[in-house]
């Protein structure tokens, strides 16, 4: 927004929507414990209010819309009716709709839109929907499936998209993200406070572990994993921040930050989180700043000491005894050892349909994610997949990226990977050239990306779900950021 549209602003137009906001909240809370077409209504409601705000506040609201997952996920759901809590989960993707619909007309009457699109990232995109249809046809992939499996694959490219339609100064860039790393030192906060005072706190619950982990504390996330994903986004950016901004002050306070946050990590006992957090932010250390990696890793061994010794459960008489960090996670390995690890079994039952499809895979839809557990797939009784499924609650294979590959093939996968590939290595050949803030903000996004990719490896992250929507924002906003110039020069 320019100086001039912003002083034409009416006054009261923020605390007017943040106002509508909350009542459309309550009203939808309310309404679907009064009929389903009040909770229509206020969803719908909702929507509309959200895309009207994205011709004043576009990047804001794109952070909004990038967050959404969470609360229609986790926030709102325990709230709402069970009826009301399935359609609640169309929420983030409505919005998405919605403040995407204005912002491509805005960017087509301005002029961005064009330019938005053309971007290799945005190229090989479109490339894998023409992989991703030849192998619906090869396979005989029903339409339906075959749309829902590539939408589920792809829906939050749009944000990447959507991201460059309305640009990011790298100012704008910091700010953008300054909200999402406060979402998560909340979380980080709330998890050390379950720790210490009990793991029900303020009505929350504690996840129990398989290997040993009586509390998997998640904050107001719910799930422990989801919590872990999106702690290993803000991490690199509060380390990073801790040696590359210019306030001493601010480095103490992202030094600090860095360090509730790894805490919040450990204590959520979600090892592909934790595998995320640090090989992401390692990979690009040492790419990009090797002070940073030292720091990075003497935090990493101080929070984990302190998860170790910390008070716990002091106002909790009826809670076991502390969890054992240590025992859950050989209690991991042993089970991979012993070839009783599901994720390890997904892989070795994968094989032969690799195997048998490597060019194209067995079609969009039919493997691993949503869409296969919604529209059935011949291919989980032809492989005996389906024997693996044996816990009512676990319908997909925790690895997006051996999903990707059996559904989309070698050819696939390696479309979708130059999809990221496309604007991560823009980014880290500038941030080697950057200064100040950009630098920093390259950095702590490669990062952050870098983190969320390897955590893809053990759950389905990248699949229109909670972390899907941030990761995209993030590449868009840092195939920006990569060819913006310097703030200080």
């Amino acid at each position: 927004m320019s100086a001039a549209e912003h002083a034409r602003r009416p006054a009261f137009a923020a605390p007017l929507t943040i106002a509508a906001t909350a009542a459309l909240a309550l009203l939808l809370i309310a309404g679907s414990h009064v009929s389903t077409v009040v909770f229509a209504g206020a969803a719908l409601g909702l929507v509309v209010l959200a895309s009207v705000a994205s011709l004043v506040w576009p990047r804001t609201i794109l952070v909004v819309v990038a967050l959404s997952p969470i609360l229609d996920r986790y926030l709102i759901p325990g709230l709402l009716t069970p009826a009301a809590e399935t359609l609640t989960h169309f929420l983030s993707e409505a919005l998405l709709v919605g403040v995407g619909s204005v912002l491509v007309a805005q960017g087509w009457r301005h002029g961005t839109l064009r330019a938005a699109l053309f971007h290799p990232t945005v190229g090989l995109a479109f490339g894998f929907v023409l992989l991703s249809l030849a192998s619906a046809v090869l396979n005989a992939v029903p339409a339906a499936q075959a749309v829902a499996g590539i939408g589920f694959t792809l829906d939050a490219v749009a944000l990447f998209v959507l991201a460059r339609i309305v640009g990011f100064t790298p100012r704008q860039a910091r700010s953008a993200i300054s909200w999402i790393i406060a979402v998560a030192l909340s979380a980080a906060a709330l998890v050390t406070a379950q720790a210490l005072i009990s793991p029900y706190l303020l009505g929350l619950d504690a996840v129990q572990g398989r290997f040993g982990e009586l509390y998997r504390l998640a904050a107001f996330f719910g799930d422990p994993n989801t919590l872990a994903a999106f702690l290993s986004t803000a991490i690199p950016f509060a380390i990073f921040g801790a040696t590359g901004l210019a306030s001493p002050r601010g480095r103490r306070l992202a030094l600090a930050g860095a360090a509730l946050l790894m805490l919040a990590l450990w204590l959520s006992f979600s090892r592909g989180g934790w595998l995320g957090a640090v090989g992401g932010f390692t990979i690009a250390a040492l790419l990009l700043d090797r002070r940073a990696l030292r720091i990075g890793l003497v935090l990493a061994v101080v929070t984990f000491a302190a998860a170790m010794v910390m008070p716990r459960n002091l106002l909790c008489d009826t809670c076991e005894e502390r969890p054992d960090l240590f025992g859950s996670t050989f209690g991991r390995f042993d089970t991979i050892g012993e070839g009783r690890d599901l994720r390890t079994l997904f892989v070795l039952n994968a094989l032969p349909i690799i195997g048998d499809h490597p060019a194209l895979g067995v079609g969009p839809g039919r493997y691993g994610g949503a869409a296969a557990d919604i529209f059935g797939t011949p291919v989980y009784a032809a492989y005996r997949t389906d024997t693996l499924f044996v816990n009512p609650t676990q319908r997909t294979v925790d690895d997006f990226w051996l999903h990707l590959l059996v559904e989309s093939g070698v050819v696939g996968l390696v479309v979708f990977a130059g999809m990221v590939g496309a604007t991560v290595r823009p980014m880290l050949r500038s941030a080697r050239g950057a200064s100040g803030q950009r630098r920093l903000m390259l950095a702590a996004s490669a990062g952050a990306l870098a983190a969320l990719t390897i955590n893809s490896l053990t759950t389905m992250l990248l699949e229109a779900n909670s972390m899907a929507f941030l990761f995209w924002l993030l590449l868009g906003i840092g195939s920006l950021l990569a060819v913006a110039s310097d703030p200080e020069t």
